[in-house]
């Protein structure tokens, strides 16, 4: 006997149908705390199960909306694709562009390898940190519009965290600086 679940459409996640996510979300560096808060998530995370991974990303839905008074800008895309391999290669498409900008990672957590590297403080004090989430989900739409307003952008991040957990198929989560 199969158990069903309240809120799962069985057959958006045996489809091929996949949605790829980008959410940014630009802060004050007045929320420089963040940083060590995303540093310490993703260092007592699991990521080498689906249920570690969605636990980070709840958990950093959850640090976002409690540093909202800090948000400055925000930029979102979430876009539906009907094949793995279209989506694949979009969610490659992101993570490429996005870790392009960075001059070097600082830490990482991928599939519970865990590497940090030093880095030497920068003396130039940066005007934003921007916090980008990255996730591919077996919904059959996007998971969001537009993002116009702070009240949109704390709808669309509770939505994420209550998500379906089943319907997370990959999420990396990037901040810089």
């Amino acid at each position: 006997m199969e158990l069903e679940l309240p809120g799962i459409d069985e057959s958006e996640i045996t489809n091929s149908i996949v949605t790829i996510s980008l959410l940014q979300v630009a802060l004050r560096a007045e929320a420089r705390r963040l940083q060590t808060v995303l540093t310490d998530l993703g260092a007592n995370a699991d990521t080498s199960t689906s249920e570690g991974l969605f636990a980070l990303l709840q958990q950093t839905a959850s640090a976002l909306l409690d540093y909202s008074r800090y948000w400055t800008h925000v930029l979102a895309n979430s876009q539906t694709v009907n094949t793995i391999e279209e989506a694949e290669q979009l969610y490659n498409q992101y993570s490429l562009a996005e870790r392009s900008k960075f001059s070097v990672e600082s830490f990482s957590n991928v599939n519970g390898v865990i590497k940090r590297q030093v880095m030497q403080p920068s003396p130039e004090t940066p005007a934003y940190i921007v916090v980008t989430l990255l996730l591919g989900t077996a919904d059959d739409n996007p998971l969001f519009e537009e993002i116009y307003s702070a009240s949109v952008l704390r709808d669309v991040l509770n939505d994420i965290r209550t998500m379906q957990p089943r319907y997370l198929m990959v999420f990396e989560v990037l901040w810089s600086p």
